[in-house]
């Protein structure tokens, strides 16, 4: 009898500890989960505002087009109008092709395997982001500067000489800045999903 008492008390004991290990490891799961997004949600805030400003200056340049007097503005708008209506929302997208992993549910190595494909592709498409600003800044100040009513502006020396490379210089240190933030923000979100292994 009392081999009897002794193994079904071992059974409830092995039982709780099970449910406890599970409730345990769904616990650690959640966190895990809220921290990667956290992480992730440190690159999504400056991504959302700048989408905003870039809406908000594409639906400017739409309204305006039909103001530019010169065609090469007006193609140099529409260009740029696209470049902020699209880049926004592609790099949205890859954000949120990062934030899809299914941390609690797939398998820990599958997880690091996809999330350094998106990683990989978050980072070629920035790279080619912080290219593209750069001739963004360049392109923009034309018909900027004819809607503005200053189209001789950009017929002046000192405006290249000095404003352009200024401007230049100020996007190249905003977006080192950025991908610095950037990278620091995706490898701890990394070694989340690492440590779940």
């Amino acid at each position: 009898m009392e081999l009897d008492e002794m193994k079904s008390l071992w059974q409830n004991l092995s039982v709780k500890v099970e449910k406890q290990e599970k409730i345990q490891k769904h616990i650690l799961m959640e966190m895990t989960k809220k921290n990667y997004q956290n992480r992730l949600n440190s690159i999504y805030l400056p991504e959302i505002v700048g989408s905003v400003i870039c809406f908000g200056y594409a639906g400017y340049f739409l309204f305006q087009i039909e103001k530019l007097e010169l065609p090469i503005n007006q193609v140099l708008a529409i260009f740029n109008t696209a470049l902020m209506i699209i880049l926004p929302m592609i790099s949205l997208w890859t954000l949120a092709r990062l934030n899809g992993l299914n941390i609690t549910e797939e398998s820990p190595l599958l997880l690091v395997e996809k999330f350094k494909k998106q990683k990989t592709f978050f980072w070629k498409f920035q790279q080619f982001n912080l290219i593209l600003s750069g001739l963004f800044a360049v392109s923009i100040l034309p018909p900027l500067a004819e809607l503005l009513g200053k189209k001789d502006l950009v017929m002046e020396p000192f405006f290249w000489l000095i404003y352009v490379p200024i401007g230049l210089i100020s996007i190249y240190i905003f977006g080192k800045m950025t991908v610095r933030k950037y990278k620091k923000s995706l490898q701890q979100a990394q070694q989340l999903i690492e440590g779940m292994e």
